[in-house]
């Protein structure tokens, strides 16, 4: 710690004066980040006041964030500058990832934005930049902020999940620090950050049209509430487009309870399966639809079910849309064994590596001002039968 003023004159400003002292030299680097400061004793002894003047200008600069307690007498200095951090990590680019909901390991599959997370890490290990992950449910803001002030290459946030307000108000952070931000999805929220998205309207437009080349006449959305989401909104927007086209009926959503993933009991998939039958009832007796154009495709399993409760075979008599690509790997499968006719994948693999790219040209100042977004496209899938999976082949 450098020399201190032998005296500080005793006054009412004693407090003041001693806290700008310390804050100036912690702001200036004199007192460098994790140094701690001497007792309050000696502190009062050096500066010549009291030690309620020198406890009430360290709770002082404590609120401030530049002093943490540690135990009853030490304090360190919390607060480092910009510069004082390793230059690596001046070459990183950290990936923001929100809390999970369980304890188990991010699976791979295409079906899920944490797959975007493992491509955008891969992207940057191709470019030679490193990646730092962070989980909201394992930093502070005092930790953010210091990373902000270091000035990351950049911040990507490839999945909102649950903590959607909590992220974008970090994103907020980092953005204001002068640092690139690179969001996945197509959430109005995200209108002021450059954005990567998936083509939600392209993606069921090629399902719709799958189905009209099969000779359907008659699609329903059959989904699960609640569905009132960008990607659902937008997928409703061109089934709708497509139907008028075609002259068709555009028929009103049809809703059923969400049933809680995974379910591999016997007897609860039974029940969940009798309940999503019920609500098909009605509409196939007014409807008469020769294809269910589904959420994703984990309905699925509960659909088929379903429609075999009304005598209705799957794939002959009704056709089933599903969406995500990820039908072989739910658990309801080794209950219930059908394919959807027809899905399609978000190609989430794709999406990371748009996230690294349009990261990169925000950075090399490529892009104008405004903040871009860049929309993947998706790829319909024609399942395979029940059989190939059924065997591993």
């Amino acid at each position: 710690m450098s020399t201190l003023p032998s005296q500080f004159p005793a006054s009412d400003a004693a407090k003041t004066r001693v806290a700008a002292m310390l804050r100036e030299q912690i702001l200036a680097g004199t007192l460098r980040f994790g140094e701690a400061l001497p007792s309050e004793r000696t502190l009062s002894e050096q500066l010549g006041v009291g030690r309620t003047v020198v406890r009430q200008a360290l709770a002082e600069l404590d609120d401030e964030g530049l002093l943490e307690r540690k135990g009853t007498r030490v304090r360190t200095v919390v607060f480092d500058r910009g510069d004082d951090h390793p230059t690596w990590l001046k070459k990183s680019v950290a990936i923001l990832t929100p809390r999970r909901l369980t304890g188990g390991p991010a699976p791979t599959r295409t079906r899920w934005l944490q797959y975007t997370t493992l491509r955008t890490i891969d992207h940057l290990r191709d470019r030679d930049i490193h990646a730092i992950t962070l989980s909201l449910g394992a930093i502070d803001d005092r930790d953010l902020q210091k990373l902000a002030r270091s000035k990351p290459l950049g911040i990507l946030i490839p999945e909102l999940g649950i903590d959607q307000r909590a992220l974008l108000q970090l994103a907020d952070l980092f953005r204001e620090a002068g640092v690139p931000v690179v969001c996945y999805g197509g959430s109005p929220a995200l209108a002021n950050f450059d954005r990567v998205t998936s083509d939600h309207e392209g993606g069921t437009s090629q399902l719709v049209k799958a189905l009209l080349a099969k000779g359907c006449r008659s699609i329903l959305r059959f989904w699960p509430r609640p569905w009132e989401t960008y990607w659902f909104e937008a997928r409703s927007r061109s089934y709708t487009r497509l139907l008028e086209q075609a002259s068709l009926k555009v028929h009103p959503i049809i809703e059923f309870p969400y049933t809680p993933a995974p379910l591999e009991d016997r007897a609860k998939f039974d029940y969940a399966v009798r309940q999503v039958a019920g609500f098909l009832i009605g509409p196939l007796r007014q409807y008469r639809p020769n294809a269910l154009l589904l959420s994703t495709d984990r309905d699925v399993p509960y659909a088929a079910a379903a429609l075999r409760l009304h005598g209705i075979e799957p794939g002959r008599d009704i056709f089933l849309a599903g969406y995500d690509n990820y039908w072989p790997h739910c658990e309801e499968q080794a209950l219930e064994l059908t394919a959807p006719d027809f899905t399609v994948d978000k190609c989430n693999d794709k999406a990371g590596a748009e996230m690294v790219r349009l990261l990169f040209d925000r950075i090399n100042q490529l892009l104008p001002p405004e903040p871009q977004t860049r929309i993947v496209d998706q790829e319909l899938i024609r399942a395979a039968p029940p059989a190939m999976f059924a065997t591993g082949s």
